[in-house]
């Protein structure tokens, strides 16, 4: 009449704990893993996040999207900051380190990266630049214009800059290399058939421009480069210069991503880090790099060089929406970099 059942054993203790520790591992890989890929590919470090700015930027937001403009801005520990520069971020920006400190305006120029064939964006972060602000002097481009550097990528993206009727000076991504590299030729030829030199200096209002090539992922420099690297910041010294501002398109150090120069070829790295103590001991005022798509300001730690990483303006493979920078520079040497959302 009465269903007879059987007790259950009881559970092995050992087994229940072994399975409990297999479980917290696969969710601290899983963990690390996302971590790891947002930290690679934003340049982002979310760890480094300073918790006082995250509550409180939370706290004051009084919409979802206002909430996602002040997180971009959030400082990092190590000194990072982010800026979204849209109406309402620019009705109160602070005074940040590169404001300037005492003088007059001299110039401004723009900063544009990594396009990768996103040509319509290119024309548009031109174009809004120039409306912005009409006393541009000229363009830098940080590399990367193109996906894989065919010569009709590279001309497409050189209309652009043709049409937008301001002196522009180029330096190559590695993206702009890979053609030319598949085909056995040497890696900057489709760049120098388009552009022309990968790197070069000039001089405008009294202030020194470096534009170096550091897209090769497997040689950096080289040798011939660095020796007229060298032998520029000589001249500097003689030359009475109010500043020196060097370009490169990897960054030669960030607090918070691997895309660095030595990504690849992990030699590099010590060619970054004497190239950084060679800019730092002449002073050069500030560092300007693209490729991690991602706009950051910081110092290097040992030498406390200025650095400051442009954002992309593709709109793909991009952590933040598309942008381009603006940068003001002062009589003093000073300067104020504008990171500015493309509309």
């Amino acid at each position: 009449m009465f269903r007879k059942y059987k007790s259950r054993k009881p559970t092995n203790v050992i087994f229940v704990f072994f399975r409990l520790l297999l479980s917290l591992t696969m969710f601290a890989l899983l963990l690390g893993g996302v971590y790891s890929a947002y930290k690679h590919f934003s340049g982002l470090d979310p760890l480094k996040l300073d918790p006082q700015s995250l509550l409180k930027t939370a706290v004051n937001a009084k919409t979802p999207q206002q909430l996602l403009t002040a997180l971009s801005s959030v400082k990092l520990t190590t000194g990072v900051s982010r800026q979204v520069l849209g109406q309402s971020a620019l009705e109160n920006l602070t005074k940040s380190p590169t404001s300037p400190t005492s003088g007059g305006s001299a110039f401004k120029f723009l900063l544009v990266a990594d396009s990768h064939n996103d040509n319509a964006n290119l024309k548009k972060a031109i174009a809004e630049a120039k409306q912005t602000h009409p006393d541009l002097a000229f363009i830098i481009g940080l590399g990367d214009y193109t996906d894989v550097g065919t010569v009709d990528e590279l001309r497409s993206a050189k209309k652009e800059f043709d049409f937008g009727a301001l002196r522009y000076f180029l330096l190559a991504g590695d993206h702009d290399l890979w053609d030319s590299r598949n085909r056995s030729l040497p890696p900057t030829a489709d760049f120098n058939e388009v552009f022309g030199l990968t790197f070069q200096s000039f001089m405008f209002e009294n202030f020194k421009f470096l534009i170096l090539d550091n897209s090769d992922d497997y040689k950096g420099l080289g040798d011939e480069q660095l020796k007229w690297v060298t032998a520029e910041l000589e001249k500097a010294k003689t030359e009475g210069v109010k500043g020196i501002f060097v370009f490169v398109h990897e960054p030669l150090f960030h607090p918070s991503s691997d895309h660095v120069m030595g990504k690849v070829e992990k030699d590099l790295k010590l060619q970054a880090k004497s190239l950084i103590r060679q800019l730092a001991d002449v002073g050069v005022k500030k560092v300007f790099a693209g490729d991690i798509h991602y706009f950051s300001e910081y110092s290097e730690p040992e030498t406390n060089l200025s650095m400051v990483t442009v954002g992309a303006i593709t709109s793909e493979r991009n952590p933040q929406s598309p942008r381009f920078a603006v940068v003001s520079v002062y009589q003093d040497g000073s300067t104020k970099v504008e990171d500015v959302e493309i509309k």
